[in-house]
């Protein structure tokens, strides 16, 4: 037996096919976060490496030099930011 296509069958479907694409943003977002975490701590490992190659850095600038790491790490994360998570365009 065919289904009839009538607009209540139309309706249901595209309410269906807006969540579908409200989940599929969300997941491409979190993605996107995913993607700026792992460069930030790639450039993060970066900077470390490049002052534990350098001569005549001190040791008792380690702390300094991750502190200065983290504000940055924190500075990405909020450029990154997530205010449009989930909203249809």
């Amino acid at each position: 037996m065919a289904k009839t296509i009538d607009s209540k069958f139309l309706q249901t479907e595209r309410e269906s096919l807006e969540t579908q694409l409200v989940n599929a943003n969300v997941t491409v977002e979190k993605s996107k976060n995913t993607v700026q975490v792992i460069m930030g701590a790639i450039a993060m490992t970066d900077r470390l490496i490049a002052l534990s190659n350098s001569e005549g850095v001190p040791e008792g600038n380690a702390a300094e030099a991750q502190k200065s790491l983290e504000e940055e790490a924190k500075d990405l994360v909020s450029e990154i930011g997530d205010d449009d998570l989930g909203k249809v365009n």
